[in-house]
């Protein structure tokens, strides 16, 4: 559960959960951008979805997760899988999205309990 290296992941093998309104990503290595809104989530990887010019990714290596103000979950060591653009505007609309790695059993014990909260099953 979650603990397979990123670069084993390439089928996808934890079912995905659109993630509810407030479901937040948080990288604390930029105290200074703002969470990002949770597109969706398992217990292999997230993705999220934000607004402006590309993340530089170099440095963040973990992230914690938040409901409305609520820190749930903290210090998820990940690795980025992708950023793609989706829409071409005035703002630019983005997806980026990471893959956990080797989570702690109290990080495991934490997200689960995220997932079954703050989700729904994708359709």
């Amino acid at each position: 559960m979650g603990n397979k290296p990123c670069y084993q992941q390439a089928t996808r093998e934890s079912p995905r959960f659109k993630a509810l309104p407030r479901a937040l990503v948080f990288f604390p290595q930029d105290p200074e951008t703002l969470p990002y809104h949770i597109v969706d989530i398992s217990d292999s990887g997230l993705s999220f979805r934000y607004l402006g010019e590309s993340i530089k990714y170099t440095g963040i290596f973990s992230v914690s997760l938040y409901h409305e103000y609520d820190l749930v979950v903290s210090d998820l060591p990940v690795k980025d899988v992708s950023d793609i653009g989706l829409s071409d505007g005035l703002v630019p609309v983005r997806r980026g999205s990471l893959c956990f790695e080797s989570l702690s059993f109290e990080q495991q014990n934490k997200l689960v309990p995220f997932i079954e909260g703050f989700t729904e099953p994708l359709h």
